[in-house]
């Protein structure tokens, strides 16, 4: 009899337990059974420079290799008015998702890969960047900033991406170049 009578208090306070369990279940299962399988190629701090020092070598792709472009001296003419900082060179790395690490590579190495370009892994992956969260009402001040983090994201699994990176600002510390498909 009393069973009865307990009957809709146990399942009041079952349910919301169910319900956290489901959630959590549905976040954190994915990241257990679904893994990136394609490694991919980027290089940090590349860009087409000029200023007093000229141009450093950058790197793009195209049909799939990867292409070095070559520094141009300065014209002998240019005068600048503020002195820019000398151009490091650019270094090739190569991500492996298994490892979750970043190594070097070079570019006779690298040029021999086939690339693929797209925002997507064959396997369904992206790369995206962090995001600035300045918090929670009243609390602006206390939020996340992690803006020049990367994420490696698909089918409800998130991952930050331990990246090797290098430069004078956020936009040229990481350029991502293609996803090795060979």
């Amino acid at each position: 009899m009393q069973i009865k009578q307990n009957l809709p208090l146990a399942i009041g306070i079952a349910i919301p337990i169910l319900m956290i369990l489901f959630v959590v279940g549905s976040i954190y299962l994915p990241g257990i059974f679904i893994h990136p399988q394609y490694n991919f190629l980027y290089v940090s701090n590349s860009y087409p420079y000029y200023g007093d020092y000229g141009y450093v070598k950058f790197y793009t792709v195209d049909n799939g290799k990867l292409i070095q472009h070559e520094p141009q001296p300065p014209a002998a003419d240019s005068k600048s008015l503020y002195r820019n900082p000398p151009p490091t060179e650019p270094q090739l790395y190569l991500y492996d998702v298994k490892k979750d690490s970043s190594s070097p590579i070079s570019y006779d190495d690298a040029r021999g890969l086939s690339l693929d370009q797209s925002t997507q892994s064959p396997d369904g992956f992206r790369i995206d960047q962090g995001s600035r969260d300045y918090g929670f009402f009243p609390f602006f001040m206390g939020g996340n900033r992690d803006y020049n983090a990367r994420y490696l994201m698909g089918h409800g699994v998130s991952r930050k991406l331990n990246l090797q990176v290098s430069g004078y600002s956020y936009d040229t510390n990481f350029k991502f170049l293609g996803w090795v498909t060979k």
